[in-house]
């Protein structure tokens, strides 16, 4: 703090300042009283955040933790950290903004991925009767393909409303702007591209499970779904590629999160692309090779909303607002991240729903226990679609499954608005709790309908093999 204390105090307030302590316990009492107190001029020259987090850091590694201040207390050295922040969060209005962002995407590739991994299952193992299949398997895909869609897209519009003084002026872009727009504000092309490229890829993928709904002739299943699937894994891979150059895997150590994510995306790119190559991956073979990549695409997800939990909301496609951020994302850092924002006159009312704290481990646990039930309400609803023309022939039957449906969306609802409150602060905290333990009750009910759901299947069906491979044999269906 030597630096910092001269350029604030200037020399004759360093003359005295290296008189002190005296060893004279009067003068030591007296030296105490005649200090300056530096707080308003750190908060006139805007760092006092910066300086106390530096402090509180400090303190933290004297105390013997792993984890302490990040570079040095001067000045010069605070400007520029909190100039960097002040350039991708200038006011409440772009934090949130990029909060929420980078959330809701991270958590939609999740529940998308866990729905594919469902299809896969199914496909694999033959669970379910053969008049089920095609709401267990073609329904979730699509709805999966279209959350996976859903967060790939977040990322995409993050990226293209870079821009936080259009942002702040409710100038937002939703579907393009030029690539110069993009690095015209220090983003590297490899975002650009990485993130335009996942965007395309994702679009094939929903274009091929679409087609799939229905039974087409070789020509159009192969310009329709074999196709788009080859090209949207490619061009997955190809983004996975931007990812590892934006994030230096190459030449860098794996010591943080991003390496990780940008490792276990490329790898899932280069899945999905290799297996709808038939003459690589042919059958099972392909299904089991694309399970490895869903996992891969599931794991990053979960990596990524740790990174969010640091407060870092770039991911691996914009590490510049990963830098912005006081800290490095580390797997188990303890200290809150401090925040210092430019709050404006009409921003004073959201103030406190920005400066929240970060997301606690156990709140980690809970959000992932969420995103499982969204993603069992969903196939618990595909299944219920299988009674849909039950409407004359067996009204009873209809009416249960039309509650299971009801049940399901109501389930999805609930569940998206907790993780709306992932890491509220009073007067939501109390809600937030109650929420989670009707989480809990909701995760084993969800698990309950889809059992009676086989099980009523089983019952009202030609078969009571409803879990092997008979059942798909016995209809004539190869499993």
């Amino acid at each position: 703090g030597m630096s910092l204390q001269k350029q604030l105090l200037g020399e004759e307030g360093q003359q005295k300042a290296e008189g002190f302590p005296p060893t004279d316990e009067k003068a030591y009492l007296k030296g105490i009283s005649e200090l300056l107190d530096l707080t308003p001029l750190l908060e006139k020259q805007g760092v006092l955040g910066e300086s106390e987090a530096w402090r509180d850091g400090d303190t933290k590694c004297r105390e013997g933790d792993a984890w302490g201040a990040k570079g040095e207390n001067t000045l010069q050295d605070h400007e520029q950290r909190s100039s960097e922040f002040q350039t991708w969060y200038p006011t409440v209005k772009t934090y949130t903004f990029r909060r929420r962002i980078a959330f809701w995407g991270a958590v939609m590739c999740c529940e998308g991925c866990l729905l594919f991994l469902w299809v896969d299952l199914i496909t694999t193992y033959a669970i379910g009767t053969p008049e089920m299949l095609y709401e267990l398997t073609k329904v979730p895909h699509l709805v999966g393909g279209t959350f996976f869609l859903g967060g790939i897209y977040l990322a995409w519009f993050q990226l293209i409303n870079i821009d936080s003084d259009k942002l702040n002026d409710n100038n937002v872009h939703y579907l393009w702007v030029s690539i110069d727009a993009v690095t015209d504000t220090g983003i590297e092309n490899a975002s650009y591209v990485g993130s335009l490229m996942y965007l395309l890829g994702a679009v094939l993928y929903t274009i091929s499970q679409v087609a799939d709904f229905w039974e087409l002739a070789p020509l159009w299943h192969n310009r329709l779904i074999d196709w788009p699937l080859i090209f949207g894994g490619f061009l997955f891979f190809t983004g996975g590629l931007c990812e590892l150059k934006i994030n230096k895997v190459f030449t860098s150590a794996p010591t943080c999160l991003v390496w990780w994510v940008s490792v276990l995306k490329c790898y899932g790119g280069l899945t999905f692309w290799l297996s709808a190559c038939p003459a690589l991956f042919p059958g099972k073979l392909a299904t089991r090779f694309a399970v490895t990549g869903t996992i891969m695409y599931l794991l990053a997800s979960v990596l990524s909303l740790l990174i969010w939990r640091g407060e870092q909301f770039g991911g691996a496609l914009i590490p510049a607002f990963n830098r912005a951020a006081q800290e490095e994302v580390k797997p188990a850092p303890n200290a809150n991240y401090q925040i210092v924002l430019e709050v404006k006159d009409d921003d004073s009312s959201r103030v406190e729903d920005a400066l929240r704290p970060r997301l606690s481990l156990s709140g980690l646990f809970f959000l992932i226990v969420s995103v499982c039930i969204s993603a069992f309400s969903v196939i618990a609803c595909c299944m219920s679609l299988n009674h849909r023309k039950d409407y004359k022939d067996d009204p009873e039957t209809f009416r249960r499954m039309l509650n299971v449906f009801m049940t399901g969306i109501v389930n999805i609802i609930i569940v998206h608005t907790a993780l709306g409150l992932d890491s509220a602060i009073e007067p939501y905290g109390s809600l937030a709790i109650v929420l989670r333990v009707l989480l809990v009750v909701v995760f084993f009910n969800s698990l309950l309908e889809l059992r009676l759901q086989f099980e009523d299947a089983a019952y009202h069906g030609d078969t009571t093999d409803y879990f092997g491979d008979a059942a798909y044999y016995d209809a004539g269906i190869e499993p």
